[in-house]
């Protein structure tokens, strides 16, 4: 079976469509991401009326980082299994999210960590920056005042940064397009194949190698409906902003899309990698 991206697409939202079910997850998610968030705003208040130092302050702020960064891969991980079992056997339920999302978290807290350290590297680009500022005479403190005052001030020194700040920029772009092709299918192989992180790394980049065009264009497609979303998201939040008793509803929005966007987006990017893979398929004449 052969799909272009195009397609890939248009199917993936016809079973969103049939499985609304797959809403589920992000649901869960910014539902118990709300109640921790008031959960660490009463925290916070309660130290601050008590004095209880930084250490309790940290130790909330650290608990909250943990606590949804462990649930986000929960999510994530029953998402993908949920849009597994919908791609190939057209059925998904409740079940599907708590043992994918027990089986693989780990594995894709794991995987986020090797993506986070390879990010970081594009700080190598920016080093010869920092030591030209570091050598040009200017501190910190001048460089907030100049902008709260004078920002002309500030010309000289962008005259003297701005050739090696737009190299950086430019080879940093470069370098995280790379990692975010060639890692793209990561989490997607962990959950849909059971492989190991390192396995599915290399994998995830075998697959862009072997297949530039079609892994490409399917990424370029996904992004570009990805910023359609989020220009949507804005201008109609925007617009009922502007109206009092409307601006509730321009969050409801912007959540209902966000969720809408995470459940079409891991459909799409699994049923691509299934097929991208020759791995069966259900027909959606089927479901």
């Amino acid at each position: 079976m052969s799909e272009n991206a195009f397609i890939t697409v248009v199917n993936g939202l016809k079973h969103l469509k049939a499985n609304p079910i797959l809403l589920a997850p992000g649901l869960i998610y910014y539902l118990v991401t709300m109640f921790l968030s008031i959960a660490v705003g009463v925290s916070v208040y309660l130290i601050l009326s008590f004095d209880l130092g930084f250490t309790a302050f940290a130790a909330v702020t650290f608990s909250f980082l943990v606590i949804v960064t462990v649930l986000s891969s929960f999510t994530t991980a029953g998402l993908i299994g949920m849009a597994r079992e919908v791609v190939k056997y057209g059925y998904t339920d409740f079940s599907h999210l708590f043992s994918y999302g027990r089986k693989y978290c780990v594995k894709l807290i794991i995987a986020s960590v090797f993506i986070w350290i390879l990010r970081s590297i594009t700080a190598v680009f920016w080093a010869p920056v920092v030591r030209l500022f570091s050598g040009s005479g200017y501190t910190s403190d001048y460089v907030i005042e100049a902008l709260k005052n004078d920002p002309a001030l500030l010309l000289p020194l962008l005259d003297a940064l701005g050739p090696a700040a737009l190299l950086a920029l430019f080879l940093s772009s470069i370098y995280l397009l790379l990692v975010s092709f060639m890692f793209y299918f990561v989490s997607y192989i962990i959950v849909v194949d059971n492989l190991s992180v390192f396995r599915s790394y290399r994998k995830s980049f075998s697959l862009l190698r072997r297949r530039p065009i079609r892994v490409s264009s399917f990424v370029f497609l996904t992004t570009l409906l990805q910023l359609l979303a989020t220009l949507t998201v804005i201008v109609i939040t925007a617009f009922l902003a502007q109206f009092n008793h409307f601006s509730i509803l321009g969050v409801l929005f912007n959540v209902f899309v966000s969720l809408l966007f995470v459940a079409a987006m891991n459909v799409w990017v699994t049923r691509f990698y299934l097929i991208l893979t020759n791995q069966d398929v259900r027909p959606l004449s089927d479901d």
